[in-house]
């Protein structure tokens, strides 16, 4: 049996280009819909699985220290941070050790392999801007019904 490979999704999720220019094109499925946003603003989102959900937050021209604030509550979440086309910060799944199996069973249904939950579902984690880019990308994997979760990506100081 040949294996279909669906290239858009893999550019949609990937870092294989400019991610303004993958919202801009309209071919682009639903799910490659990447929210646009500002730093220092909350977002959250409460209910059925998201995978990843994608925000594009601007930064602006200004250089210096950025900071995640995230909360997974209980159900674990992953927070990724892509700047420059590297992932800056990357949380691991985050949330109650409870929940080890149902996300081990989650992710094989996805065909990846198990990640131990690795914290409490609250915590900060930053890094250093040093470019004029003022895009980052915020993925949030959340691969369990009945999440809660919020972030801020803070500007840079």
């Amino acid at each position: 049996m040949a294996n279909t490979i669906n290239w858009g999704q893999i550019y949609c999720y990937s870092h294989w280009g400019d991610d303004k220019n993958k919202a801009s094109v309209p071919e682009f499925p639903e799910f490659c819909a990447t929210e646009q946003g500002s730093c220092g603003t909350q977002y959250s989102y409460t209910g059925g699985e998201t995978f990843p959900a994608l925000f594009n937050i601007n930064l602006g021209a200004g250089t210096g220290t950025v900071t995640l604030n995230f909360n997974a509550k209980n159900v674990p979440d992953k927070f990724e941070v892509w700047f420059d086309g590297v992932k800056v910060i990357d949380t691991g799944y985050r949330g109650s050790a409870t929940y080890q199996t149902d996300l081990d069973n989650a992710l094989a249904l996805r065909g990846l392999p198990s990640e131990t939950i690795a914290g409490t579902g609250t915590g900060t984690a930053n890094f250093s801007k040093t470019t004029n880019t003022e895009v980052a990308l915020v993925k949030v994997y959340a691969p369990l019904e009945d999440t809660t979760w919020t972030y801020t990506l803070g500007c840079p100081v």
